[in-house]
């Protein structure tokens, strides 16, 4: 009973006076409102708070900051990319339009989309990235099928995906391979790509790749691969942690696995005296602060009480 009280409690806290984004977040899969009542949360993420600060920054040309990537955190590419996040509505014009310039950049020399003048090659993690926002707004291209095409050639054997595939990488990246995984996920969900099939299989082998690691260990030796697993960076980037993985796990339905006891036992540790979760966010320059890192933090909170109460059933 003190527990449900708590939770409870918790859960008052998050929606109060919040942000529109977690307002309908915590309201959808924490409260279970019916669609009808969190569309009107939804529809507010463009008009109040975090969602129209960003989009009030945008160029007249359509753009964030000095183009497709630069600078890092204030550009097309991750505004868009955190506008997904806070989940804005998938309809949004102004985000539809500034994603469609994305898709007139020039294809690298191994199929995806190249940002960068001054190397031949593609990043995968980027092109993970980039199908993220294409298949959250529903844009359905040609050449999002040809970046699709390009992520599933670079596969590697054991499952998941390394953007040093060219450099001589033998085993995937948790990194990369969470990116992947969620563009594919986002976009099967949204869509309805030529190669489906091919599609769900890479998933269901890159999913497997994680668990086989339960999420944050080396697979021959059992130890930590990275202390940074386990802080949990909101708005998410480019890096894997435990939690970003467990959520998007748990969005996609991705069926609870023993391997994952390790890792939903460290992010319950992680939960203050109070019920709560501390912030955390990727060095860089941003337009705002959404959260003070060490602060008490409304998305990791949001995030942490989703994935237990689905996996910990």
């Amino acid at each position: 009973m003190k527990m449900m009280e708590e939770y409870h409690k918790t859960v008052d806290w998050l929606i109060e006076d919040s942000d529109p984004a977690i307002l309908f977040q915590a309201s959808r899969d924490l409260l279970k409102l019916p669609d009808i009542k969190i569309h009107l949360y939804q529809k507010q993420i463009s008009e109040h708070g975090w969602g129209q600060a960003l989009l009030s920054h945008r160029n007249k040309d359509g753009h964030w900051g000095n183009g497709f990537y630069n600078p890092k955190w204030t550009c097309t590419h991750y505004v868009l990319y955190e506008l997904v996040q806070l989940e804005i509505e998938q309809d949004n014009q102004e985000c539809k339009d500034s994603a469609l310039l994305i898709l007139s950049c020039p294809l690298g020399k191994d199929g995806g989309i190249n940002y960068a003048k001054t190397v031949e090659y593609s990043d995968v993690c980027v092109n993970g990235m980039i199908v993220t926002i294409m298949g959250y707004f529903g844009l359905q291209q040609e050449i999002i099928e040809e970046i699709i095409d390009y992520l599933l050639r670079v596969q590697m054997i054991d499952g998941g995906w390394n953007c040093m595939y060219l450099h001589g990488a033998r085993h995937s990246s948790l990194h990369t391979t969470i990116s992947v995984i969620e563009g594919f996920k986002i976009y099967l969900n949204n869509n309805d790509p030529r190669r489906k099939e091919e599609i769900k299989n890479a998933v269901g082998n890159a999913v497997e790749f994680i668990l086989k690691h339960h999420l944050f260990k080396s697979e021959t030796t059992g130890e930590i691969i990275k202390d940074e697993f386990f802080k949990y960076c909101f708005p998410v980037r480019w890096k894997y942690d435990i939690l970003r993985c467990l959520d998007l796990f748990r969005k996609y339905d991705v069926k609870y696995d023993e391997r994952m006891d390790e890792a939903l036992s460290i992010i319950e540790k992680a939960c203050n005296k109070n019920g709560k979760w501390k912030a955390c966010s990727q060095a860089g320059k941003t337009y705002f602060v959404m959260e003070k890192p060490g602060s008490e933090s409304k998305w990791n909170t949001l995030r942490a009480l989703r994935v237990l109460t689905h996996y910990r059933k």
